[in-house]
């Protein structure tokens, strides 16, 4: 607990990745009290032209909060 997926287009580096992940994971630590060492954090890369299949599928089901506009 918890778990944050994160998808996005591909060409960013595993060290921006990496940063980004370390920031969510503080977020997380600092807005829900839990500590880091449960906090996980994934990337799935998913090229544009495939996005809004993908997308769809894999979220099918989940509470959206803020939906993007693509």
């Amino acid at each position: 607990m918890p778990h944050l997926s994160v998808r996005l287009y591909p060409g960013r580096s595993k060290e921006v990745k990496q940063d980004f992940a370390d920031k969510l994971q503080n977020l997380v630590v600092d807005e829900l009290g839990c500590e880091p060492n449960v906090v996980s954090v994934s990337f799935k890369e998913i090229p544009a032209d495939k996005w809004a299949d993908v997308i769809d599928d894999e979220i099918a089901g989940e509470d959206i909060y803020i939906d993007a506009d693509f």
